[in-house]
């Protein structure tokens, strides 16, 4: 399936899957699909599914499940990203990147040094779905709303938790594990502030190093991607 289509939807009715609004226009319009013809299409929520085009009407397209294939293009553990927000072109690089190196959720924080406030999410959100079917994903890694990084370090979590930053007697992130699930936490422009390590710290997260140089923030994300992910 290296060079097959992959659509998006999560409407299932009777063994049948429903594409609908833009993906169906896209498949109809752009892509010039017809009845008969096989495609891909993932649910986001973990299953994949290969198709065949039922019927192709104005308002929608109907699809035979033919076969189910669940965590379809999944990594075998789960790696989340906690990140200080950064100007918009830097954060939409981060995004794409990330959903292609098969990060789980994206928890966007404001920090000390935190310069943008806001983020534009529905923008982030049809990245993050593009980014989904070019890399033939069944998961569809959710963006959630930008939170102050003290209330969010608070919250109780269950998965390893890393913050990295700049400090020479730090230990290299590890290599990832297929038994493990992780959260990395990865500051701004700037990074994090002593306090903000110390305090991810005291609720047990370990502070890390990824690397000997100074990194742009989307960059480091997607190498702590790259070394958990498995």
């Amino acid at each position: 399936m290296a060079h097959e289509q992959f659509f998006y939807s999560h409407h299932l009715e009777n063994n049948k899957l429903i594409i609908e609004h833009n993906e169906h226009k896209h498949l109809s319009r752009v892509m010039r699909k017809k009845p008969g013809d096989m495609i891909w299409v993932s649910d986001g929520k973990g299953t994949s599914y290969q198709t065949e085009i039922l019927n192709i009407d104005q308002e929608n397209t109907t699809c035979k499940i033919l076969k189910k294939h669940p965590q379809f293009g999944e990594p075998k553990n789960r790696v989340s990203l906690a990140v200080g927000l950064i100007k918009a072109s830097h954060w939409e690089i981060m995004l794409e990147k990330a959903v292609e190196l098969g990060v789980y959720d994206i928890y966007p924080l404001l920090t000390q040094y935190t310069i943008v406030k806001g983020m534009k999410r529905e923008r982030g959100e049809k990245i993050i779905l593009s980014a989904l079917k070019q890399s033939a994903r069944s998961h569809l890694p959710i963006l959630h709303d930008p939170v102050p990084y003290t209330e969010f370090i608070q919250q109780k979590r269950d998965e390893t938790t890393y913050i990295c930053d700049n400090q020479d007697d730090y230990s290299q992130l590890p290599i990832g594990s297929d038994l493990s699930n992780y959260l990395v936490l990865i500051g701004p422009e700037g990074g994090f502030t002593p306090d903000e390590v110390t305090l991810a710290i005291q609720y047990s997260a370990h502070p890390v190093l990824l690397t000997n140089r100074r990194l742009r923030t989307e960059t480091a994300c997607l190498t702590a991607l790259s070394r958990l992910v498995v």
